[in-house]
């Protein structure tokens, strides 16, 4: 692997940072430190914003086909490099080696899909009728700022600089400073294959520098995903200035088990829903509702299954899960499930945390908790964690209203072979993205996003390109 890059990626080339101050790179499985992030300062974050103010005219005016061929460039430069970007991910951000070749072929994928897009934004014209010529064109905002969490580095930056550079804008980037050398090596490669300096900067940091790019008043759209406490600070700043802003927020995702299912396929797809990725995502099945004349069976398998996620070596072949991002993440997690068990809860499946990690990192093995106070802290926060919760219910009506219940709407699942009530269900949740029979199911091409506290617009798909462009309303008469 190469060295890991340093400072900040401004105009075309990685360049020192401004500002002396530094924040340690930690390797989640090991604890150790792995090397420095470059934490910007308000200077450097403005230096970024003016190299993509001067690129963005220039690049709104590339011929569309043309961006789309940078883009393809993009993707096929990254599978090149696969297994370089793929062990940098892991590295940085503890996800097992399995998951992140997978997001280097999604990432390439997410390109592509950009790629094919990028010349089909296409204007209407509307009959007003008369002498007039009526007409709509959209339009890049210009600068496009991304905040990217830590979580999936590199798909986040391919998922929200293709979106952004498909559609004629410029970039910039701050991913989370707990794993962003995949998004500094993206932006090396972007430039490499064709990208013209200044269409696309990182810089690194941490709330100093997040802050310095959503205030500036060059920056026309914010993109973020991360906590809804955060997006909503940064909704407020956008909303001051008038701003656009999407926002892919958390989430407390139910799975929702009828008795029709198939209860070992059901329990299966749970373990992947709530524990893949050590449950870091903002999609991770923390609720199991089950339907209570199916409850006794599925226990057991949902027990069976847990014990097959336990946190290891990211780079081990088998390994499920990979550890916790921070030892400060850990911590909060186990106080979640200590607060739940000290109100009653009980353990369902799994192993319960000690008080500390075990061995040099930060790993937790998969648990499920039953019988929850509703005064529980983990009924209400977004745990980020191999944790979920088992509820029961006992008629459609009153799945539905519990999986509703509460202040998110990002996603849900359904395990059921009645195809009627399947469609009856994926109406009746409030939720932007739903499954049936399989959970996780992202494709670059499907939009992506939650209501209510968990977003604002849609990622992916058509949807999500349309969401970095603007339509103009344009009249003629002569």
């Amino acid at each position: 692997m190469d060295a890991l890059p340093t400072g900040h990626f401004i105009g075309g080339a990685l360049q020192a940072s401004r500002s002396r101050d530094a924040l340690d790179a930690m390797n989640p499985a090991t604890g150790a430190v792995i090397g420095k992030v470059a934490d910007a300062s308000a200077e450097d974050v403005g230096e970024a914003v003016s190299a993509a103010a001067r690129a963005a005219p220039a690049w709104a005016e590339t011929p569309a086909r043309r961006r789309g061929q940078i883009l393809l460039a993009i993707a096929a430069r990254m599978r090149q490099r696969g297994e370089e970007l793929a062990r940098l991910d892991s590295l940085d951000s503890g996800r097992t080696i399995a998951e992140t070749r997978a997001q280097v072929e999604r990432s390439a994928q997410q390109c592509e899909y950009c790629a094919g897009a990028a010349d089909k934004l296409e204007g209407r014209v509307v009959p007003l009728g008369g002498a007039s010529f009526a007409h709509t064109a959209l339009e890049p905002y210009g600068v496009v700022a991304a905040l990217t969490p830590w979580n999936a580095p590199l798909l986040q930056i391919a998922q929200k600089a293709s979106h952004a550079l498909a559609a004629g804008n410029a970039v910039v980037v701050k991913p989370s400073p707990l794993a962003c050398f995949t998004a500094l090596r993206f932006a090396e490669i972007a430039v490499d294959v064709g990208l013209a300096p200044g269409v696309l900067n990182v810089v690194t940091g941490g709330g100093t520098a997040g802050s310095a790019l959503v205030a500036d008043e060059r920056v026309a759209k914010v993109t973020f995903t991360g906590s809804t406490a955060t997006g909503r600070s940064i909704a407020a700043t956008c909303g001051a200035r008038g701003a656009s802003v999407s926002l892919e927020l958390g989430g407390k995702c139910p799975l929702l088990v009828f008795d029709d299912a198939d209860l070992t396929a059901a329990a299966t797809l749970a373990g992947r829903a709530a524990f893949g990725s050590a449950g870091q995502s903002c999609v991770a099945a923390a609720r199991i509702l089950v339907e209570r004349r199916c409850l006794s069976a599925l226990l057991p398998l949902l027990a069976r299954e847990a014990e097959r996620w336990r946190g290891g070596d990211p780079f081990a072949p088998g390994t499920a899960m990979g550890p916790l991002i921070s030892r400060a993440a850990w911590l909060r997690v186990r106080d979640l499930v200590h607060d739940a068990v000290a109100r009653g809860a009980s353990l369902a499946a799994g192993t319960l945390p000690g008080d500390e990690p075990r061995g040099a990192g930060f790993f937790m093995d998969a648990l499920a908790l039953r019988e929850v106070a509703p005064d529980a802290r983990i009924m209400r926060e977004e745990a980020f964690g191999p944790v979920t919760v088992i509820e029961v219910f006992d008629s459609e009506d009153e799945a539905v209203a519990m999986a509703n219940a509460g202040p998110y709407g990002l996603a849900a699942g359904i395990c059921t072979d009645n195809a009627a009530r399947a469609r009856r269900l994926t109406r009746k949740l409030t939720a932007g993205n739903v499954w049936v029979n399989t959970y996780k199911a992202l494709d670059p091409a499907m939009p992506f996003g939650g209501n209510n506290a968990s977003g604002i617009n849609r990622e992916c798909g058509i949807d999500g390109l349309l969401s970095f462009v603007r339509p103009k309303a344009i009249v003629e008469a002569y």
